[in-house]
């Protein structure tokens, strides 16, 4: 196994605090490397807070040498004397390492890699423009996903070109603290007023990006309050750590209210503090149901996977990975856009949720942490062996994009966040098998510019 490893995240790490899904991941990696023997230097961006470094676990150095921005979407844009800085700093980390671990891979540096080291990346969504250009532009010995739909994505472009990415990707979902996230009977949130004896509580908590859903989740809560008179409707939103700080988040929560007085359910509206993850296992029980109805494209969603395991029912729109939650009573889908459906799934959701022990041994079993924890140490130490994928039958050369999804005669698109309606085509395809030729198409009378125009607007993609 290999000793040395560094590891880069664009993101700056600060000392006793973990925000957001892809950190935490981060913070279980640097346990599970360290905890395999291996000595791990850790480069991040420079904050005030992480000045001089410190270290979050044995054998696990926090190096806060980039001088970036830290924050998406743009960490490099920044003066250029700060770039050469941070490439100067790192090089000698990474002519110390034997591996190299590019977390969430923004890092375009490439060059300051010396020749002969295992570099492993991995990707947390496949939409920002960081992550295209990192997918498309450079090479990895080795890319972890953290699930099979971010792996089609891939797959379907970027691996596509001629001379692909190089290395294998392979699936490492995203782990769920059982011990962290499970039911919480009788606890009530900090910043929480008491149940009432007819509420209905519904949890929206993401962050601040009006791609998560903030206003379809106050339109469905205007919704159901209309369908259940009787009952109080409540919306639960943490708010982010910066709100007061900072003006785009603070413009943020205000369209919000904007929206929640227009719906007319002000009075259900309800601010939070922004929790911890104890606080947030807390938050999680303590609701009826929690809501992700945005058209963020999601490439896994911690929140509907720890809501599920604290035993909470979730109401999701069928948008990216979110498509791909496990078949259970628990799981409520419905098509994005459609607040009619979402309401009618959020009151069928708040009937509760079916064998809480069933699906938990289910999470156990797909989404253990430990689990995590060991994926991505084989992968960057060289230990992994991925699955090669099942080849593709010869002359079955085109297939349904994986960012599309079907509904009767209509097809949504994640990366245009809206419908269209294609009767001929999606009336073949439901009919054609998982791949189809253009020659079968044209067989089945598909007019030839709906397969063109279909091309062109990444409905349908190339395969082989």
């Amino acid at each position: 196994m290999l000793k040395r490893v560094a590891v880069v995240s664009i993101a700056p790490i600060l000392p006793g605090a973990v925000h957001g899904g892809s950190q935490r991941i981060l913070d279980g990696v640097l346990h599970g490397l360290a905890e395999a023997g291996a000595d791990v230097r850790v480069v991040c961006s420079w904050r005030p807070e992480n000045d001089g470094g410190f270290q979050p676990a044995p054998h696990v150095s926090v190096e806060p040498l980039l001088r970036l921005t830290g924050y998406f979407p743009d960490p490099w844009e920044v003066a250029p004397h700060r770039i050469l800085q941070s490439a100067e700093a790192i090089a000698p980390v990474f002519e110390w390492a034997e591996s190299i671990y590019l977390h969430a891979d923004t890092f375009y540096l490439r060059d300051m890699v010396p020749h002969g080291r295992r570099v492993v990346r991995s990707f947390h969504d496949f939409h920002y423009e960081t992550a295209l250009i990192s997918a498309f532009g450079f090479d990895a010995d080795h890319t972890i996903v953290p699930s099979e739909y971010l792996k089609r994505c891939i797959d379907a472009t970027a691996g596509a070109l001629p001379d692909g990415h190089s290395g294998p990707v392979s699936v490492v979902p995203n782990g769920i603290d059982l011990d962290i996230y499970r039911p919480r009977p009788g606890v009530i949130p900090r910043g929480v007023r008491e149940r009432g004896e007819n509420d209905l509580v519904l949890l929206w908590p993401h962050r601040p990006d009006t791609r998560k859903g903030i206003l379809e989740a106050i339109q469905i809560t205007g919704e159901v309050a209309g369908q259940l008179p009787d009952r109080h409707i409540r919306l639960l939103v943490p708010q982010h750590v910066d709100a007061e700080s900072s003006p785009e988040t603070r413009a943020f929560y205000d369209e919000a209210v904007t929206a929640a007085i227009k719906e007319g359910v002000i009075e259900s509206l309800e601010f939070t503090p922004w929790w911890n993850e104890e606080e947030t296992a807390n938050a999680y029980s303590f609701a009826d149901v929690t809501v992700c109805p945005g058209n963020f494209i999601e490439s896994f969603s911690l929140v509907a996977y720890e809501s599920l395991a604290c035993g909470t029912p979730v109401v999701a729109a069928a948008v990216g990975a979110l498509r791909d939650l496990p078949d259970h009573p628990g799981v409520h889908l419905f098509p994005w856009g459609d607040a009619a459906a979402g309401s009618q799934a959020t009151i069928n959701a708040a009937d509760g949720m079916i064998d809480v022990d069933g699906l938990r041994a289910i999470l156990a079993q797909r989404y253990s942490f430990t689990t995590m924890q060991r994926g991505y140490v084989e992968a960057i130490t060289g230990d992994a062996m991925p699955a090669d994928d099942a080849p593709i039958s010869q002359g079955h050369t085109y297939s349904l994009a994986p960012w599309c999804a079907v509904s009767g005669d209509r097809v949504y698109h994640d990366y245009e966040s809206g419908w269209s309606t294609r009767p001929e085509l999606t009336e073949f395809m439901a009919n054609a098998g998982q791949y189809f030729s253009l020659s079968h198409a044209a067989t089945a009378n598909v007019p030839t510019e709906q397969i063109e125009a279909a091309i062109r607007d990444g409905v349908i993609v190339r395969r082989t």
